[in-house]
């Protein structure tokens, strides 16, 4: 009588362990997305070095990377009088993506490597905008809006 009062307790329990991690990563999941969801879109800014527009396009995918392009209506600090593209795939963390950006001057032989930079781009879910920190000598961060 107690063995298999015993095998039955036992395989309650193997039950609820097998059954517990699988809520836990739907949540986790969950919980990815409403995060990728504040990211996720098109945003524009003004540069505040040269004036210049920027657009900026992040989409992200199920898992934790986000493909992130910048459109620079002019490089001034990579490519002087020319249209600049940045281009990378990066992680968001709490309310910050980041991103190490391959940047590149457009050309009519097509896009010239020019380096790389790492950004920061920090949501602020109560005004709805993105900041753009990283190593330019500018006087201000560029603020992003939808």
């Amino acid at each position: 009588m107690i063995r298999p009062r015993l095998l039955l307790v036992s395989f309650a329990i193997l039950g609820l362990a097998l059954t517990s991690g699988v809520g836990a990563e739907g949540d986790d999941d969950k919980s990815k997305g409403r995060a990728q969801q504040g990211f996720v879109g098109l945003w524009s800014a003004v540069d505040t070095f040269d004036g210049s527009t920027q657009h900026l396009s992040i989409t992200c995918s199920q898992h934790d990377s986000c493909d992130v392009r910048l459109n620079d209506t002019a490089f001034t600090l990579s490519c002087p009088d020319q249209i600049g593209v940045a281009l990378g795939e990066g992680a968001i963390h709490g309310r910050v993506l980041t991103v190490e950006l391959s940047l590149c001057c457009s050309s009519p032989a097509g896009c010239i490597p020019v380096g790389s930079q790492l950004n920061e781009f920090v949501l602020d879910r109560k005004d709805g905008t993105l900041t753009n920190l990283n190593d330019d000598p500018v006087p201000a961060p560029n603020v992003f809006h939808k």
